[in-house]
């Protein structure tokens, strides 16, 4: 019995061990990537991709921007990197059961652009805004009659962590981009503080109960004066 029970603490120290070193989760390592396959041509961050099938995946670079690389449907050739801006995802964080294409509307004798890929089922990651280079981002502005952030300068991909972005207009001007800073929430206003004001409680003296009595008292007395006339009784004899 005592053997069984040595094996039975053995075991469940293992156990513990084992859950406690057991990698977790998180939610920050998803790798974002996807399979697509294309019936036509797509521009994607400058580089257009011919009918066919595809994989796109994210390296996640610091600061506010990320790289997109795009391979061949098996994973197994790297066809092109682009340059990307997180998208904030929408509110609540709803998960996508499948990746999200947003597409650039195209004119007619123009090759469609992709706009913004959401990976999915990665809540709270949002979306990825593709990057143009100056001249594809001003055709794309007139087009959709918005900002489109773009580069001016052709850019290698050891550059994607430091090369400026532009944001360019419709009207075509040319503007420092800028990260859009959520709102703080105002401050509320703290409720004026009324001074502490000390109240005296009136004192009520409680008289106590009247539960003593005299009895007690006198039959104490009678008990020491018989055993006083006990005394005297046994002193006489003897002196007798």
């Amino acid at each position: 019995m005592k053997r069984l029970t040595s094996w039975l603490a053995v075991g469940m120290c293992v156990a513990l061990l084992g859950f406690a070193f057991t990698p977790k989760a998180n939610a920050q390592g998803t790798v974002e990537k996807a399979n697509f396959t294309l019936t036509e041509q797509l521009d994607v961050g400058g580089t257009i991709l011919q009918p066919g099938d595809y994989q796109i995946r994210v390296v996640r670079l610091q600061g506010n921007r990320n790289m997109l690389r795009v391979l061949t449907g098996d994973g197994t050739k790297l066809l092109t990197t682009v340059l990307s801006i997180p998208h904030p995802e929408g509110p609540g964080g709803v998960q996508i059961p499948a990746s999200r294409y947003i597409l650039y509307p195209a004119r007619a004798g123009q090759v469609t652009a992709l706009r913004t890929w959401f990976a999915a089922n990665t809540p709270g990651l949002g979306g990825h805004d593709i990057v143009y280079p100056k001249q594809r981002a001003l055709e794309l502005a007139a087009l959709v009659n918005e900002p489109v952030v773009a580069t001016t300068v052709e850019v290698k991909e050891p550059e994607f962590q430091t090369v400026p972005l532009v944001l360019v207009t419709p009207q075509k001007e040319v503007k420092p981009y800028e990260v859009a800073m959520a709102p703080k929430p105002p401050v509320p206003e703290a409720a004026p503080v009324q001074p502490a004001v000390a109240v005296e409680k009136p004192v009520h003296h409680k008289r106590l109960p009247k539960t003593a009595s005299g009895v007690p008292l006198y039959a104490g007395l009678g008990f020491l004066a018989v055993l006083g006339a006990l005394g005297l009784g046994v002193l006489a004899r003897r002196v007798v």
